[in-house]
């Protein structure tokens, strides 16, 4: 199965994540095994990112405004007065320089706070290491089924959510019942099977139950019908 990070995936939250993570470390030291020097590594690494994010911030105000003035500079728009030429923007002193990876470290750091015995989804929830799939109640997930003909063929999607597969089903009332088509990874399907050679019409009913890992979740979807006519 695929991991979901806790990590948020922009640098902006990332920011943020790193922040409450760093101030909050400190609280649960005795209680996790984290040493001093651990919890101020951490804090330097969030400080260095911090900095290096609002250096970026300020140098992409400044371009904008940069950019702006050289527009009005090459052409008299009302005889406008430009102001004073742009500057360099001034930043605060630097922290000190950190080593690469802040984000494995951090990631690392949080595994083995989930791996102590002291652990709790109430400390996970307060650091922020609790992935979205696991805030997902994975028992009731339930596909929604979408069809339609498609060059006369029923054309099968549905949303993937968190899941990884779905197993589909079809009912071609032919005294089988449902039968598994398949599991597939796309959610995209259209089902090729032609009719028997003495129908003309008939309604085929399809179904699907989520797969995560190599396991079925949730429930069953509702069944989906739809009328198929003979090429």
């Amino acid at each position: 199965m695929k991991a979901i990070t806790f990590i948020p995936s922009t640098d902006t939250d990332r920011m943020v994540w790193l922040n409450n993570f760093s101030i909050k470390i400190t609280t649960y030291s005795t209680l996790l095994g984290i040493t001093a020097s651990e919890a101020s590594s951490v804090q330097k690494d969030a400080a260095a990112f911090n900095y290096i994010m609002n250096m970026q911030e300020h140098f992409k105000q400044s371009l904008q405004y940069i950019t702006a003035y050289k527009s009005l500079m090459k052409r008299a728009i009302n005889q406008q007065h430009l102001g004073a030429m742009p500057v360099i923007p001034s930043l605060p002193t630097p922290p000190p320089a950190v080593p690469e990876g802040v984000f494995d470290r951090v990631s690392k750091l949080a595994q083995r706070i989930k791996a102590s015995v002291n652990y709790t989804t109430s400390i996970g929830s307060d650091l922020g290491i609790i992935s979205p799939s696991s805030k997902t109640d994975t028992y009731t997930l339930m596909p929604k089924l979408k069809i339609y003909l498609d060059a006369g063929r029923p054309h099968i999607k549905c949303s993937k959510g968190i899941a990884e597969a779905l197993d589909l089903y079809v009912d071609r009332k032919d005294n089988l019942g449902f039968v598994l088509i398949g599991r597939f990874l796309i959610f995209d399907y259209i089902d090729k099977v032609p009719l028997t050679n003495d129908s003309i019409l008939a309604e085929w009913d399809y179904k699907a139950i989520y797969v995560i890992g190599n396991d079925q979740v949730g429930l069953m979807s509702s069944m989906s019908s739809i009328i198929v006519k003979k090429a």
